[in-house]
């Protein structure tokens, strides 16, 4: 009998044969370059499967067959041997048995006390009204009139921001949208957290919280007490989320991104914490934001001006500078490359904003004094990163540069 057909007689792969064989838990004879599966054969199998089915490991079970194959057992010795053997294995079990038992206790009471949670953390993220004085048409500057269709909590859900000149934005969902919302897509990755780590190569993902670690301390570091922060490209929130919790009451925290999608991901999972903080969400395309000028104390920018710069040959942090105080303080996160490969996405009109020499001369003419700064290990790129991160490309040699600059 050939392996197909010895695999299909027991209901299992060629390539499990092909297992159990390298393991010398089954000995098929040899001939003319082909193995043929015999008698022997198929005892071995059946007391293989069978000693599975009792909770054998495989290990357990090549200690089995060796005290079987070099034991010479007499049937006294067999039925003592394989007696003993039984009993040590039930007891195993019955100890398995009951530890599952406890740990399926604490999992039905941790998801009993997950579901109980979910129910008290339906709280509703909007523009709340003592924030709408930070709101400037963004087009000329001047004053935007509401008028609230919606409002629940002191927060406007649902209405419109109108300007002299003719300028109008949407509030929806307690979402200012300063695009047409309407011709866009409702798809909202929930899972995309999962989805990213399952996707992404862990080393990149070791890397990048590292940079997300720095940048969260120098954060908590600052007193941030009646301060407005405003982050550019906030993208799936994985800055906000470090930091949410720290966040005062009397904090102004602006998301500004592009995609309506990602603003809605990140309102309804901030939304499920349960713990209400003062957001704005903002769609809107970079720099055109409806903000006042000289309003914003803290830029924090994780990968914001690098994303932006992928499709934008200006620098976004002079391009936000209007709306920065004249005393403010900047966290940054770079991507940097120190070669683009054959391969690189990087357009060659957008490559300045991606060398440490021109990032660091830019910063230093906004006046602003580096305080502290880190810049990673050069890595050569040899497989990409995964589906989300697909700007490392094979040839590529990048790093990451983290800073705190102050004026």
């Amino acid at each position: 009998m050939k392996i197909s057909e010895f695999a299909n007689e027991f209901g299992v792969s060629n390539d499990t044969v092909r297992y159990y064989m390298e393991l010398n838990l089954l000995t098929p004879q040899k001939k003319g370059g082909h193995y043929f599966y015999d008698k022997k054969c198929k005892t071995q199998m059946e007391d293989l499967l069978e000693l599975k089915e009792m909770g054998f490991s495989l290990k357990e079970i090549k200690n089995i067959f060796y005290f079987k194959r070099m034991g010479k057992l007499t049937s006294y010795q067999k039925n003592k041997y394989y007696q003993q053997l039984y009993q040590d294995k039930e007891e195993e079990l019955k100890e398995e048995i009951a530890n599952m038992e406890k740990a399926k206790k604490k999992l039905n009471k941790k998801i009993m006390k997950l579901k109980a949670k979910d129910k008290n953390n339906n709280i509703t993220i909007g523009i709340d009204l003592s924030v709408l004085s930070l709101l400037n048409c963004p087009k000329c500057n001047g004053e935007l009139k509401l008028s609230a269709h919606k409002v629940k909590e002191n927060q406007v859900l649902e209405g419109s921001l109108t300007c002299k000149c003719g300028e109008s934005l949407q509030i929806k969902d307690g979402i200012i949208y300063n695009i047409d919302y309407e011709n866009k897509s409702e798809i909202v990755e929930e899972n995309h957290i999962e989805d990213y780590i399952k996707n992404t190569d862990s080393d990149f993902i070791d890397k990048s919280y590292k940079s997300l670690q720095w940048l969260t301390s120098e954060f908590i570091d600052q007193d941030i007490k009646n301060k407005i922060i405003m982050e550019p490209g906030s993208g799936y929130g994985h800055f906000l989320r470090q930091i949410y919790h720290e966040l005062n009451e009397d904090t102004v925290y602006i998301c500004i991104e592009k995609d309506p999608n990602l603003n809605k991901l990140l309102k309804k999972s901030l939304e499920n914490t349960g713990e209400k903080k003062n957001l704005i969400f903002i769609t809107a395309n970079l720099p055109d934001i409806p903000i006042k000028e000289k309003s914003i104390d803290m830029l924090v920018d994780f990968t914001g001006t690098s994303d932006y710069s992928f499709q934008n040959e200006d620098f976004l942090p002079e391009s936000l500078n209007i709306y920065l105080k004249n005393e403010a303080i900047y966290l940054a996160s770079f991507i940097i490359y120190e070669r683009f490969g054959s391969n690189s996405v990087v357009s060659l009109p957008y490559r300045q904003n991606f060398k440490y020499k021109n990032i660091k001369d830019k910063i230093l003419s906004l006046d602003f004094e580096i305080n502290k700064e880190y810049k990673s290990e050069i890595v050569k790129i040899k497989k990409t990163f995964g589906k989300y991160e697909d700007f490392a490309q094979i040839g590529d040699q990048l790093c990451s540069y983290q800073l705190k600059a102050l004026r």
